[in-house]
């Protein structure tokens, strides 16, 4: 009698098992979760340092219509750090400039600029335009450089905001336009 019971329990336990496979195969989720997010834009500008050391940051702030709500963060890359690390992501598209004020170097404006939201596949989010990583140089002397050495998107704060077209915009210097060199 116990042979028999425990044969049919052992029976039902293989079709329940059989079903609920065959259940989770069915009914899979797709979408992210399948292959749709292996091409995705790169969503996320880094600035960081380009080993593990503090590059001395002092000050830290963002600026710009893609920026998001919250606070800009910085994160060091391991225990011996404690910012030199930061990762932009917009929350929405346009341009976010970043201001980095590092001990014994000049303020600097790192200008990224954010594509309409991508469409391809499940992927989400807003397409760094542009370089999309650069590096603080362990070099005092050195400025922060974009991706291949780029230098394009990176301004000294009092230069002015950067123009969409890489250049300064004069209208945000608060010398009225003027070039104080003509002046002389």
């Amino acid at each position: 009698m116990k042979s028999s019971w425990r044969r049919r329990l052992a029976y039902t336990f293989a079709a329940a098992a059989v079903g609920v496979a065959t259940g989770v195969l069915t009914t899979a989720p797709t979408g992210c979760a399948s292959n749709c997010g292996n091409n995705c834009p790169i969503i996320t500008a880094v600035i960081e340092t380009d080993f593990d050391f503090d590059p001395g940051i002092t000050g830290l702030a963002w600026n710009g219509p893609a920026c998001s709500a919250g606070l800009i963060g910085c994160r060091g890359q391991s225990q011996n750090t404690t910012c030199n690390h930061i990762n932009v992501t917009a929350d929405a598209p346009g341009f976010c400039d970043v201001l980095l004020e590092i001990y014994g170097r000049e303020p600097t404006v790192v200008h990224l600029e954010f594509g309409p939201p991508a469409t391809t596949g499940c992927c989400k989010g807003y397409p760094v335009v542009g370089d999309w990583h650069f590096t603080i140089p362990f070099m005092m002397d050195a400025g922060i450089y974009g991706g291949d050495g780029n230098t394009g998107a990176v301004h000294p704060l009092d230069g002015g905001t950067p123009a969409p077209d890489g250049g300064t915009d004069a209208s945000a210097d608060d010398s009225g336009g003027t070039d104080d060199a003509a002046a002389d």
